[in-house]
């Protein structure tokens, strides 16, 4: 099972970042009103904590405090820079970025934890889409989950897909 060690730096933190950030993505992608907004930020990090205890050593790892920090550090810088661009925008186009790189990454150095990786990351981001309905007064009694916030998940979908061949 492979972990931070089996991975340079920049590789793994490239692994961690394309992880978290699809999640990230998913919550600043629709418009979830405060009480969605609140319940996706709860089920954002529920994952993160439950990916602490995850059958995975790499996700039991990308999910570790030391980890998290890390990441939610490059994350804020990434974000940044873009100035005069949508912060949303950025972090989408930023998470299918690093998320195609972390698929290569993952292919060539440890392929057997590429079904967990992607299992983790696609319910990371599927249960983000649909813990807040969009649309509503407050985020109350609208879509559960958005044609935008669908989209990313074909998207983050289709990064697996390509790297698998399909």
């Amino acid at each position: 099972m492979a972990n931070a060690e089996d991975f340079a730096a920049a590789e793994w933190a490239v692994i961690c970042d394309a992880a978290h950030a699809a999640g990230l993505a998913m919550m600043l992608v629709g418009s979830s009103g405060l009480v969605g907004s609140l319940r996706e930020m709860l089920v954002a990090g529920r994952t993160a904590a439950g990916g602490a205890r995850d059958a995975s050593e790499l996700i039991r790892s990308l999910c570790a405090p030391a980890a998290m920090q890390a990441m939610q550090t490059r994350v804020a810088e990434a974000i940044s820079g873009g100035e005069g661009q949508d912060p949303r925008a950025i972090l989408r186009e930023r998470a299918l970025g690093w998320l195609g790189e972390a698929v290569a990454v993952l292919r060539r150095k440890a392929p057997e934890e590429l079904v967990a990786y992607r299992s983790w990351v696609l319910g990371f981001a599927g249960r983000v889409a649909a813990a807040g309905s969009e649309g509503g007064p407050l985020g109350i009694r609208g879509e559960r989950v958005s044609a935008e916030e669908a989209a990313l998940l074909e998207s983050l979908r289709a990064v697996f897909a390509t790297a698998d061949g399909s």
